[in-house]
């Protein structure tokens, strides 16, 4: 399982803990705040379980069959298999250090989890960031109460009001009992992900032994916080030694200026990712990202939009706006930052970039 699966392991240890969203009825309306008050008042902290969970993904990954371990204190050892190829991984959180080994490439990445707050997060406080992140954007309603492995559930939707919004529908089977999430559908873009529980035991006797992992003497470990490192980069001419080739960039020109310029180290296994941030009239304009790519890779799906003479991706989520495509083993993505400039302006800035001449 190459790095990019091993984070969807990690991901999913994440993902799993979020356990509630808000409900309203036809006559019984609560705010998302006042459920998830009610729902947590009397338990804080989430009881120890031992759970079987299938995870599917659209994006023809496939699915990952999951088991998890999580103790009362937030420790936590999932493993996780894709059915498909056999690939296995063992990912273990003990709250201060995030290990995921990846069996057949005999690979461990760790993550230093001490400063982590997303993945430490409470159960309470991760449904009151995704509540914070939809309650302006989604209707919120109980659909019903229904049965699953077992145990009572309500049935939560939460329907986006706009089709431009970052976070689709949310669909939750929620335990009554504890508002453990039994099951989940969401949808961000383009991308859908459930997860249903199997199996669910809660307050079982786990042995410590369960939050070590024993590696293997000539295991190889990558530290993925060193692997991400940002760097500033102090000349274009610098930047054209760490690509290995020129590249397209915007001129400074028309009050158009290079405020940053960094890069994003990937290590070995994956290629440095060139970011230039503009500015005009000292207020951030856009950002232009520049990484590597693969050949049979070389354009991107999009909606037919045309940027210099290639096809390419438009993306408008709120006031979030990015354009895609790809050049000469290059791919380039805009972020579009300044409220007053289009979309058809920055293809026209676009239009006119040439490649960074080397001396």
């Amino acid at each position: 399982m190459e790095f990019f699966k091993s984070l969807k392991v990690i991901s999913a240890a994440a993902v799993m803990s979020i356990s509630l969203v808000a409900c309203s009825t036809e006559g019984n309306e609560f705010s998302p705040e006042q459920v998830v008050q009610n729902a947590l008042a009397d338990n804080a902290k989430m009881p120890a379980y031992y759970g079987e969970s299938v995870m599917k993904f659209n994006d023809g990954t496939g699915k990952m069959e999951l088991k998890e371990w999580v103790s009362e204190d937030g420790k936590r050892r999932t493993e996780a298999v894709m059915p498909d190829t056999g690939e296995k991984s063992i990912t273990v959180n003990d709250g201060n250090e995030l290990i995921s080994f990846d069996e057949a490439a005999n690979t461990a990445f760790v993550i230093d989890m001490k400063d982590n707050t997303l993945m430490n997060m409470s159960p309470k406080e991760q449904a009151e960031m995704l509540l914070n992140a939809i309650k302006d954007t989604h209707s919120i309603k109980l659909v019903g109460e229904e049965k699953m492995i077992g145990r009572d559930v309500y049935h939560l939707k939460a329907e986006a009001k706009d089709e431009n919004t970052l976070y689709g529908d949310q669909e939750i089977w929620v335990d009554k009992e504890n508002w453990f999430v039994l099951k989940s559908t969401s949808a961000s873009g383009d991308i859908q992900v459930s997860v249903e529980y199997k199996k669910i035991e809660f307050n079982p006797t786990l042995k410590d032994s369960l939050f070590t992992l024993e590696l293997p003497k000539d295991v190889e470990m990558k530290d993925i916080s060193a692997m991400t490192e940002e760097k500033e980069v102090q000349s274009l001419e610098k930047a054209v030694e760490i690509m290995e080739k020129p590249f397209l960039y915007v001129q400074e020109k028309n009050g158009l200026k290079i405020e940053q310029m960094t890069v994003m180290s990937g290590g070995s296994d994956v290629n440095p990712e060139l970011s230039l941030t503009y500015f005009k009239d000292n207020l951030p304009y856009f950002s232009l990202s520049i990484f590597a790519i693969e050949e049979e890779n070389k354009e991107f799906d999009g909606e037919g939009i045309n940027i210099r003479g290639l096809k390419g991706d438009k993306t408008e989520i709120k006031d979030f706006r990015l354009l895609n495509w790809a050049e000469d083993g290059f791919g380039y993505s805009v972020i579009i930052s300044h409220p007053e400039l289009t979309f058809e302006e920055m293809n026209k800035i676009i239009e006119e970039m040439g490649y960074v001449e080397v001396k």
